[in-house]
C-alpha cells in the first residue's frame, strides 16, 4: 500500500459516498458555505453524456443551486474539465437552473489548477470551489483534536499499523461520543470499521474490530447468539451420528455463519418491508464476507431492488 502526500492509496469511493449520503452538510463544512437549503447527495445519470455522477446535491426548493462533487486522490488532468462538463450537461437539461462545482484532493499537489476553469474558484459567487481534504482536517484536528471527522479519517492517513493499533480504540470513541445524528455516527463508525479492515486485511473481520471494540455489534444480538447455539447442537448431533470428533466446531462454525446470514436477512426485510422469505434464497451462495459486507451498505440503500442487484452484481464479481 503506498503513500500519496499524507494519505494511503486505498479505495474510498465507496466509503466517501457513505459519508455524504447521510452527512451531507459536511462538504458545505469544509467548503465553508452556508447554504440556505437542506441538501440530500444522490446518483444521476446525465443524458447525451452517458455519464452517471455519483456526487450530486440536490436541494429541497428548486431556486436554490445544485452542486456537483468529484473527489480526487491520484493525478488526473482532465479532472477539472470532467467537472465541468458534468455540470454543462446538467444545464442542458435544464436551463435556468443554479449550478456550481466542488472538487475535493486529498492533497493541494493534485490540483493542476487547470485554466481557464480553475479561474472560476476566485468568484465571490462561489461557483467553483476547490478542497484540499489533508489541509481541512489539520486544521480541524489543531481546532478540536477529538473532532468524529478526524477520527474517522485516521485509518485512511496515519501510515504506521502499531500506532493504528494503539489509538483505535481512542479515535472510535470520539466517533461514538460525538453529538452527531445517530444515522450520521452510524455511517462514520461503520466507514472507519472499513478502512481499518482495509489496513489489516491479513486479520479477519474479528480479530480487527476487537482493536477498537470488545465484540462486534452482530455478535451482541441475541439473535446472532440463539442461532450460534443452535449451530452447535446441530453440529453435536451430526457429530455423534457420523462418529466424528468434529462435530462440536463444525457447529459453532455453520452455527455463526447461520446465524450472520439470518441476521442480515432480518436487517433487510426490516429495512424494506418485505418478508424475509424473499431475502434468504438469495443469500445462501453469497461469501459470509460478502454477507457482511451487504449490511453495512444497508443505509445507502433506498429499496429492496437496490439490495438484491448489490447481491447479484456482488455473485457476478465473484464468479469471474
Amino acid at each position: 500500500m503506498k503513500r500519496i502526500k499524507g494519505f494511503l492509496t486505498m479505495k474510498t469511493d465507496k466509503e466517501l459516498y457513505k459519508i455524504f449520503v447521510t452527512y451531507p452538510q459536511l462538504l458545505f463544512e469544509m467548503a465553508g458555505l452556508q447554504p440556505d437549503d437542506h441538501y440530500e447527495m444522490v446518483s444521476i445519470t446525465l443524458k447525451g453524456f452517458e455519464r452517471r455522477s455519483d456526487g450530486f446535491f440536490i436541494p429541497q426548493s428548486e431556486k436554490s443551486p445544485v452542486y456537483f462533487l468529484e473527489f480526487q486522490a491520484y493525478h488526473d488532468q482532465v479532472i477539472y474539465h470532467r467537472t465541468i462538463m458534468e455540470m454543462a450537461a446538467y444545464g442542458i437539461q435544464n436551463p435556468g437552473r443554479e449550478i456550481r462545482g466542488i472538487i475535493v484532493f486529498t492533497y493541494k499537489g493534485l490540483d493542476k489548477k487547470t485554466m481557464p476553469w480553475h479561474e472560476l474558484t476566485f468568484s465571490n459567487k462561489h461557483v467553483f470551489k476547490v478542497i484540499y481534504l489533508e489541509d481541512y482536517l489539520k486544521k480541524l484536528e489543531t481546532q478540536n483534536p477529538n473532532d468524529p471527522v478526524v477520527a474517522m479519517f485516521k485509518p485512511y492517513q496515519v501510515e504506521k499499523k502499531e500506532t493504528l493499533k494503539k489509538n483505535a480504540r481512542k479515535w472510535y470513541r470520539n466517533i461514538q461520543k460525538s453529538q452527531l445524528p445517530a444515522k450520521v455516527k452510524e455511517s462514520f463508525e461503520m466507514v472507519f470499521t472499513q478502512w481499518m479492515q482495509e489496513r489489516f486485511s491479513n486479520l479477519t473481520y474479528m480479530e480487527v474490530t476487537k482493536m477498537f471494540v470488545p465484540l462486534t455489534p452482530l455478535e451482541e444480538t441475541r439473535s446472532y447468539k440463539e442461532l450460534v447455539a443452535i449451530g452447535k447442537k446441530e453440529g453435536i448431533k451430526l457429530g455423534k451420528k457420523d462418529g466424528k470428533k468434529e462435530g462440536r466446531k463444525e457447529g459453532r462454525k455453520e452455527g455463526e455463519s447461520l446465524a450472520t446470514r439470518r441476521t442480515i436477512a432480518r436487517m433487510i426485510a426490516r429495512r424494506f418491508n418485505i418478508n424475509i422469505r424473499r431475502v434468504i434464497p438469495r443469500l445462501r451462495s453469497l461469501p459470509i464476507n460478502d454477507v457482511i459486507d451487504l449490511g453495512d451498505q444497508l443505509f445507502v440503500m433506498k429499496t429492496f431492488s437496490e439490495a438484491f442487484q448489490w447481491i447479484d452484481d456482488r455473485k457476478k464479481e465473484n464468479s469471474q
